[in-house]
């Protein structure tokens, strides 16, 4: 792996990978409108400080922008494409269908092959793309679950789970425990295990505070993915965790 695609195909993936997530958020609010007029009258569009128009140029710009970013950084052209799709599809059908939380899960899971691409697609990298999407739907699974007092949340438990139970695998099928990979992996356990004790003591906003922080643990999952490909580079990752949750007090990361 040579420096250049270490610096800078690198660098083009995360303005690219960023401005198509902004895109995305973007895009929600112009999707949801008319919802938001009525139910949530305080979001950008609702409250009249920003017009429809605008925001449907500024999401145009945002995606336009991130797809040639991602194009410039020699990324797989197929991945591209499917995330930006994967992007579109989910702003259309959130409201209507429950399944969304896959596509969004999708989304999460494109992101990694995108970056995968350029690095040298593997099976780690395949495997921990697809377990990173099932726990993003695994957030929300336990988050409606949580609201409505129903079993939904126990399959969710499940997916939330699943990135440790990948990383013990991988151990177990290795040749010896690398200490990085150990301590990633006992983080990212007890980080989740934190997060339900937080759920369980009720309370008002508490399934928002533990889907923010389960968002946030994303970093420890990031942390185990590299931490098994690059030994001690991955645990750079876990410094993210606590600078998440500090931008989470000025923008909610719901």
């Amino acid at each position: 792996m040579s420096a250049n695609i270490i610096n800078w195909d690198l660098a083009l993936i995360v303005i690219g990978a960023s401005l198509l997530y902004s895109g995305g958020m973007a895009m929600n609010d112009v999707v949801d409108a008319k919802y938001d007029i009525k139910n949530k009258p305080d979001r950008p569009i609702a409250s009249s400080k920003l017009t429809v128009g605008f925001s449907a140029a500024f999401t145009i710009g945002l995606l336009v922008s991130g797809i040639f970013f991602l194009v410039l950084s020699k990324s797989s052209l197929l991945w591209i494409l499917a995330l930006f799709v994967s992007i579109i599809v989910y702003n259309i059908i959130h409201k209507k269908t429950s399944s969304a939380i896959y596509v969004m899960g999708l989304c999460r899971t494109l992101l990694y092959l995108v970056a995968g691409y350029s690095f040298g697609d593997s099976f780690h990298v395949l495997a921990w793309a697809i377990v990173l999407g099932l726990y993003t739907a695994g957030i929300t699974l336990v988050a409606r679950g949580e609201d409505s007092e129903t079993d939904a949340s126990k399959y969710g438990y499940v997916l939330i789970y699943l990135p440790s139970c990948l990383s013990v695998y991988l151990i177990l099928k290795g040749d010896s425990i690398d200490v990085s990979v150990l301590i990633s992996s006992l983080l990212f356990l007890f980080w989740i295990i934190y997060c339900f004790r937080v759920l369980k003591k009720g309370g008002t906003g508490r399934i928002g505070k533990t889907v923010s922080f389960l968002i946030a643990g994303m970093c420890l999952i990031d942390s185990m993915a590299v931490s098994h490909d690059s030994g001690y580079a991955g645990l750079f990752f876990v410094f993210f965790l606590p600078l998440v949750i500090l931008f989470q007090r000025r923008i909610a990361g719901t």
